[in-house]
């Protein structure tokens, strides 16, 4: 397997060191920013790998979130209540942030259509960056990685 799920893990461990007891400074929420955005990366492409998808044709998504998500739509996830099966795209609907239900995954990680900062190279560099809040996307990170871990076993591509 090219992608790791672990590696995604150990990513969102490096962007929580930059986070003590308060919010982090400027330089620390890049870092966090951009560690919680490939630790999502990573993720998405390890479970999409699983799922049967070829390091080739990940790669050609280059860093592309949104397009990640929508190859993840065209997955499946056996779903334990049913027995049956349930669509990836179930993932886009999760809110990682409890105070903020409209914040979900979809929306935090197809951010750069409401004009966010570009990810990678734009939140790597530049004195600006225009993207949710830091710490919002390492729980988003979280989640996605949680996941991907989770449903590893299962997840396919629609027949």
């Amino acid at each position: 397997m090219e992608y790791s799920i672990e590696f995604a893990e150990r990513l969102i461990e490096a962007a929580e060191s930059f986070i003590g007891k308060a919010q982090p400074g400027e330089e620390a929420s890049r870092a966090v920013l951009y560690l919680s955005l490939l630790s999502c990366e990573i993720s998405l492409k390890a479970a999409l790998e699983k799922a049967g998808y070829t390091a080739s044709e990940l790669r050609k998504r280059s860093h592309n979130l949104d397009q990640l998500l929508g190859d993840l739509c065209r997955c499946e996830i056996k779903d334990p209540a049913t027995g049956g099966w349930k669509s990836g795209a179930h993932l886009k609907s999760v809110s990682p942030i409890p105070e903020a239900k409209l914040a979900t995954i979809g929306r935090l990680l197809g951010a750069e259509t409401d004009g966010a900062s570009k990810y990678p190279n734009s939140i790597r560099y530049g004195d600006l960056i225009t993207h949710y809040d830091s710490v919002h996307m390492l729980e988003c990170a979280k989640e996605v990685a949680s996941w991907a871990r989770s449903n590893m076993e299962s997840i396919r591509q629609r027949p």
